[in-house]
């Protein structure tokens, strides 16, 4: 019978700290000044399209909360 060391995967530890929220390893969030902008456009677009009666665009936006979706 062989003894098995279950050894450690370097990528499920990383992609566990990732979701944990240890702010080290979150590389990819973009500056709090970035975000700002971004959500101001938001706002700017969705007063846009209620004033023009656009209702129909206005579900279709979700937040990413400052990660990069590209």
């Amino acid at each position: 019978m062989e003894n098995r060391i279950k050894l450690k995967d370097p990528r499920k530890e990383k992609v566990k700290d990732f979701r944990k929220g240890i702010k080290s390893v979150h590389y990819n969030k973009e500056s709090k000044a970035d975000r700002k902008h971004d959500y101001q456009q938001y706002r700017t677009k969705m007063k846009r399209l209620m004033r023009s009666e656009q209702y129909e665009l206005l579900h279709n936006y979700k937040r990413t909360s400052g990660w990069l979706t590209w």
